[in-house]
Parts: structure tokens; sequence; C-alpha cells
């Protein structure tokens, strides 16, 4: 089950200050793919691991979507 979960703001400022466009991101706790999400949005490879298989559906359901340009 899904509950709370991680502000995609705060997490693109953690991937931004703490990457460079190119890296990979390790997320273990994936949830509903909140930090992947920020990954894909600034030019980064997440691989995210989650145990529920439930969750991780909505995850890579969330991660199908195509980013558009501000």
């Amino acid at each position: 089950m899904i509950t709370g979960g991680k502000p995609l703001p705060l997490m693109k400022c953690l991937v931004r200050d703490y990457s460079r466009e190119g890296d990979r991101v390790l997320d273990p706790f994936l949830g509903s793919g909140t930090t992947l999400r920020a990954c894909k949005d600034l030019g980064r490879t997440g691989v995210g691991i989650e145990v529920d298989e439930r969750t991780a559906e909505i995850a890579a359901r969330r991660l199908s979507q195509e980013v558009l340009a501000l």
C-alpha cells in the first residue's frame, strides 16, 4: 500500500544536487517511483527496487509516461 511518498520537487532537488546528467541513481525503496521520475526528468538513469508487486506496477505505469518539455 502506498502511504505518503516523497515529494517530487524535493527529489528533483536532491537528484540534481547530488548527481550529474548521465549518472545512475539507485532507489532501494522505489514506492510509487518519485525518485526515478526525478531522474527521468533530469536526464539520469534510475534503478529502483520494490518488494510489493502492485506498487512496482504503479511505478512502472507512472514512469512509462513521457516527459514534456516546458
